[in-house]
């Protein structure tokens, strides 16, 4: 939750990209810039917001701040760059960024767990099916780790690639 805000009227003219989609408002990856914001006196906040690259006026109304959080992020790389990248990069990066410890690496983890352990059980003969089922929640552990971190810079780094190219002359390899 790092990037929750105390007040609606921390979010007023800012850029924020646009994490979730939310019906008849703006799409997931476009970047708005939040024009107004305050709050009802029925409770929640209507939020006053323009898209960026067309210009577009949306009024949304959020129940609270955490659900307005959910909906868009603070990206001030995104935000600087928007121009250069496509909706399915823009797409790809909030779908790498979004993973947690939790919903990528556990689940990768538990699998793995359960495929050596019972690898192990099938082998017992000696202390063999036990020194498998370790060594191999071992690896399954490393792998999920390697992948969630490779991941996250690997997607940095191909945005930095296509920037760095299109707009310095510089390839990153």
């Amino acid at each position: 939750m790092a990037n929750m805000i105390n007040s609606i009227d921390e979010a007023v003219d800012c850029k924020y990209l646009v994490v979730k989609d939310r019906k008849n408002q703006a799409k997931c990856g476009t970047l708005v810039h939040i024009m107004s914001a305050k709050e009802n006196s029925g409770g929640g906040y209507l939020v006053g917001y323009r898209v960026t690259n067309t210009g577009q006026d949306f009024t949304e109304r959020f129940e609270t701040l955490k659900e307005f959080c959910n909906w868009v992020k603070p990206d001030s790389f995104i935000a600087r760059y928007y121009d250069c990248f496509d909706i399915s990069e823009i797409a790809k990066y909030i779908k790498i960024n979004q993973r947690t410890f939790v919903n990528f690496c556990l689940p990768i983890i538990i699998v793995g767990l359960i495929v050596f352990w019972i690898l192990g059980a099938a082998i017992i003969k000696g202390g063999g099916g036990i020194v498998i089922a370790i060594v191999g929640s071992v690896i399954s552990v490393a792998c999920a780790l390697f992948l969630y971190k490779h991941s996250k810079t690997q997607i940095k780094m191909d945005l930095y690639k296509k920037i760095g190219s299109s707009r310095w002359g510089v390839n990153f390899k």
